[in-house]
């Protein structure tokens, strides 16, 4: 069964959802935690390209703390309007790339995209000798909510789906595990009783009290090994074969 509203590649598609980009700015330690766990392994890229990059949330982190300009991929026209407000250099499409790249990054992105597999072949293509894909992506379709449904997701991952699309992809897969074990069960409230960004769950007052006390008990769950378990999302590093 299709959940999801219909929505296209990043390169394609007039989406932003803007408002809940936003609202996602004051989950700075998240925010920082996605974009450290990417560059854990990757202290020497040198070209790094943020695909689906929206506002620039996750570039401007990229710029603060690893001194790192990201390309960045969108199509939107609100978002490429807040990237150049802000600084941040973007195209429209992978196929724009003149050249090959060391890290390809995205952030809950090919969760919108009906072909992601033609996406990470892509992806694929553009990287250097010894390129990196990071994905951060949304896990288990058991933690379907209406917030897929608004934001307009073709789906939630599942592990071993990722093993069969990068084996379809040409990708080898070097780290594939889940994060945000303490988020499941935050899913599994928006869930329950539905996603409200004005007052409810979703609201810039939840999101400020999830990432200030929430997430850092997350942290150390999945430090100690819950991530191997369940958890909101899924962390997926690939390379060429």
């Amino acid at each position: 069964m299709n959940h999801s509203k219909k929505r296209q590649s990043p390169e394609h598609s007039d989406y932003s959802g803007i408002g809940e980009l936003f609202n996602a700015e004051v989950m700075c330690n998240y925010n920082a935690f996605i974009v450290k766990s990417a560059m854990k392994d990757f202290h020497d890229a040198k070209t790094v390209v943020d695909f689906g990059a929206g506002i620039g949330t996750l570039s401007l982190v990229f710029r603060e703390l690893f001194s790192i300009e990201p390309l960045c991929v969108e199509i939107d026209s609100k978002n490429k309007e807040c990237l150049t407000e802000r600084g941040l250099e973007h195209i429209d499409s992978l196929e724009s790339l003149n050249e090959s790249v060391d890290l390809i990054f995205s952030s809950n992105v090919l969760e919108h995209i009906e072909d992601d597999v033609s996406i990470l072949e892509k992806m694929r293509d553009k990287l250097s000798l010894k390129g990196k894909i990071y994905l951060y992506l949304p896990a288990k379709m058991s933690l379907w909510s209406d917030l897929d449904d608004q934001v307009g997701h073709y789906r939630r991952y599942e592990i071993n789906e990722l093993k069969i699309k990068c084996q379809k992809a040409g990708l080898n897969i070097e780290k594939l595990h889940y994060a945000e074990s303490l988020g499941f069960f935050a899913s599994l409230l928006t869930k329950v009783l539905g996603y409200n960004p004005d007052s409810g769950i979703g609201s810039i007052s939840t999101l400020k009290f999830y990432d200030k006390y929430l997430f850092p008990i997350s942290k150390f769950l999945d430090a100690i090994g819950v991530k191997y378990l369940f958890g909101k999302n899924i962390i997926l590093i690939t390379s060429k074969k």
